[in-house]
């Protein structure tokens, strides 16, 4: 409802004053369901009480809520909740379940967060909407509104018992905030994110610094009562919430809308949809229409997977979704290699080596990610370059030489020439944006002119999710391998005649090693 709505209807209904109301207090006190139910039927669609005995809540995701949601928060103190859009998770998390802490003495101080300000203050007027206007929860707990009442915070007394709620926006500083002399023992953040701040790496990183510094650090020390609970959706493969999933200190659930896709999806399209026969489809809340659903699936698959399936940016819809495998590589007329080493970035980034095989006008993609220390990188390279070196094709290798990848340029080419080989390489200096460069190769891939090895698991999550994946490193390596392919390639000449008139044991070592 509207909030002039909301206030209308809980104006209309009778000043129930029965005798009964420590009886309901008592049930719903360990009970979230039976509270909704008892106080709150209208917030969850049910305006006619008539009809209150009849529900039959079908959605796993709000029976999981009803059910689970106090065991969850007594035995884990974060938690992660991504849902769909249309889940009620606002309604049953940020509010209601909230309040109940509140209301059964679990929790003395709430603070919620949402994108903005003004989003969180949607919450605090449908609160205080229910706590100056629900008659039947106001008689049965004994609220009192307190001197502080403002959209921002307010204060209420519960069985003479003090409580407080506070609102803020993301971003916004909130450090060393307390309600007579007690820390937030409650903090919950609902749908954080907004398409703006998960637009680039850097507001991302700012976003996530600020839940670092900011959220974690409320609750008192101390304290083994507070819960932090994040509510969203996923807008981002390296947004918040996928950070938050990472971290160890929180325990994550996920519930997307159609927990199984129809197994003749391949069939089913925007022209058809309205009568073919939709099969073993499955649904979250299985009284949902699955024509309409599935409508709004094909009108827009990227917003589709982002809202409801909590996959930002499907296979459908990233810029590489037209690739196609292959099983083996061939033997090639020429190898071209990629490296992207991961020096001075981030931690969770791959050092990534990509070979890129060309035969006549077909170009053969293999990659490799590794989370190793550039000395032992080296001699992976060495490793590969020989594997290659076995085949007497003209072998070319590329690296950005910028920063610690200069050096580590000049170590590669030492260590291999210590090993006899003059090291062809192409040294690029890039003067447009990585971004612009994978744009810019995304058309040979989804052309099918390169071929991607089907056991590249790695690169095929880049493929997949690009822009918003959180790694791009062996895509990165692929470019430029392509790059150097489509120029004039040199090969090391000397290098290939030299071992193939020695056929030195080395070599034949190599052939039984490699092969």
């Amino acid at each position: 409802m509207e909030l002039n709505e909301l206030k209308a209807y809980l104006k209309s209904l009778p000043n129930i004053i029965d005798g009964k109301g420590d009886q309901r207090v008592k049930e719903s006190a360990n009970d979230f369901k039976k509270f909704v139910l008892e106080y709150f039927p209208h917030q969850i669609g049910i305006e006619d009480i008539a009809l209150i005995k009849e529900f039959n809540e079908r959605s796993k995701f709000r029976l999981f809520i009803y059910s689970d949601l106090l065991k969850i928060c007594t035995k884990n103190r974060r938690i992660l909740f991504e849902a769909y859009r249309g889940s009620a998770k606002t309604t049953l998390i940020t509010r209601l379940f909230n309040l109940w802490l509140l209301l059964t003495d679990r929790k003395k101080y709430s603070i919620i967060i949402s994108s903005t300000l003004d989003i969180a203050v949607e919450s605090s007027d449908t609160i205080r909407t229910e706590l100056e206007e629900n008659s039947k929860l106001i008689n049965d707990y004994k609220i009192v509104a307190g001197k502080k009442w403002k959209s921002e915070e307010f204060i209420f007394y519960t069985n003479n018992n003090p409580k407080k709620m506070k609102f803020f926006g993301a971003g916004k500083k909130i450090r060393g905030t307390n309600f007579l002399g007690s820390r937030p023992d409650i903090i919950t953040c609902d749908d954080i994110e907004n398409d703006e701040n998960v637009e680039s790496a850097s507001q991302r990183d700012k976003l996530y610094k600020w839940f670092r510094k900011a959220i974690l650090k409320l609750p008192a020390r101390q304290s083994t009562t507070y819960n932090i609970i994040v509510v969203g959706t996923r807008l981002h493969h390296d947004g918040l919430l996928a950070r938050i999933k990472r971290l160890n200190s929180f325990i994550s659930y996920n519930f997307p809308l159609i927990t199984k896709f129809p197994d003749n999806i391949d069939d089913l399209n925007e022209s058809n949809i309205s009568t073919a026969k939709i099969i073993n489809m499955k649904l979250d809340d299985e009284s949902m229409d699955k024509r309409t659903i599935l409508t709004e699936f094909f009108d827009d698959k990227e917003s589709f997977y982002s809202e409801y399936q909590n996959e930002p940016l499907s296979k459908d819809g990233a810029i590489f979704s037209g690739y196609k495998t292959y099983e083996v590589m061939p033997t090639c007329d020429a190898y071209y290699i990629g490296i992207d080493p991961a020096l001075g970035k981030s931690r969770g980034d791959y050092f990534a080596l990509a070979v890129l095989g060309k035969k006549d006008k077909q170009y053969y993609l293999d990659t490799k990610g590794y989370k190793l220390k550039p000395d032992a990188m080296i001699e992976k390279i060495i490793q590969l370059y020989l594997r290659l070196l076995l085949h007497g094709k003209p072998i070319k290798i590329a690296i950005e030489t910028i920063a610690f990848q200069e050096f580590f340029k000049d170590k590669l080419k030492e260590e291999f020439a210590n090993k006899g080989i003059v090291l062809s390489v192409c040294e690029l200096k890039n003067s447009v944006s990585k971004e612009l460069r994978l744009d810019a190769f995304a058309p040979y891939v989804t052309d099918q002119t390169v071929l991607i090895c089907v056991d590249n698991n790695l690169l095929i999550e880049e493929l997949d999710t690009y822009p918003k994946a959180p790694h791009d490193d062996l895509l990165d390596a692929s470019e430029m391998a392509f790059r150097i392919a489509s120029s004039v390639a040199i090969a090391d000449y000397r290098a290939i005649n030299r071992l193939s008139k020695k056929k030195s044991k080395a070599l034949i070592n190599l052939k039984n090693r490699y092969n």
